[in-house]
């Protein structure tokens, strides 16, 4: 089992968590200073009904698979974002990274919400890691499921969204390495890049506005240089 702990921004040669001049300029904005979880709150599974009265709909594996080994958490309970409330999972920022810890198994959400946009994100775990970025969640619930799972039961592998579109072909993260994701969201015009290629370029228009959530399936894993850019 590899480290999360010995992984330090520093050694991949880059100045990690800033916006360049020519990002300022573009309109990018910072979602993560690497030091702090400012704009961001732990928060539980969803539970309780979805829209219009009714249940949420079923999103096959947001259980964690079995084997899954939580990293030991950091810092003490309230120097970190996680002074939550009791069953929100824990996420700290440690040399330069953002991560979640110990249990239980949740979601860091946005505190903004977000309609059209451009998410740049980058996170690196272990093969079998279980995980994903949603984006449009409104009200913290549903919204759409940037899987990171390499074999998904219900077949919404890497790259594909939970539950509204699977890949045309098998498209893999690198294991222990840093991975990146990019995701547009324009109207009901969705596309999603992993490490420069596209794995999805679909139509959906169920979730036009939401937060972000980065989940936590007590797999390690961790994020880093999360930046957004909104769109007209």
């Amino acid at each position: 089992m590899f480290s999360l702990l010995a992984w330090s921004a520093t050694l991949s040669g880059q100045t990690m968590n800033v916006l360049s001049a020519q990002e300022k300029a573009q309109g990018w904005q910072l979602l993560f200073d690497g030091k702090t979880l400012d704009g961001w709150h732990a928060s539980a599974p969803p539970q309780g009904q979805g829209r219009a009265g009714a249940p949420p709909p079923a999103q096959p594996g947001a259980a964690a698979q079995v084997g899954s080994s939580p990293k030991p958490c950091v810092t003490a309970l309230k120097e970190s974002a996680s002074a939550v409330p009791a069953g929100r999972s824990r996420w700290e920022a440690v040399d330069g990274l953002l991560m979640p810890c110990g249990a239980p198994t949740g979601y860091l959400t946005s505190d903004r919400s977000y309609k059209n946009f451009v998410l740049s994100i980058e996170f690196k775990c272990g093969e079998d890691a279980n995980s994903g970025v949603f984006v449009r969640s409104p009200q913290e619930s549903g919204g759409y499921e940037v899987q990171i799972w390499k074999q998904q039961p219900a077949g919404y592998n890497t790259g594909a969204i939970v539950g509204t579109a699977k890949t045309a072909r098998d498209y893999r993260f690198k294991p222990d390495q840093w991975n990146h994701y990019q995701i547009t969201a324009e109207g009901d015009h969705i596309v999603v890049v992993l490490n420069g290629e596209t794995t999805l370029d679909i139509h959906d228009a169920r979730f036009p506005e939401g937060n972000l959530r980065l989940q936590y399936q007590q797999f390690p894993i961790a994020f880093r240089n999360i930046k957004i850019r909104p769109l007209p």
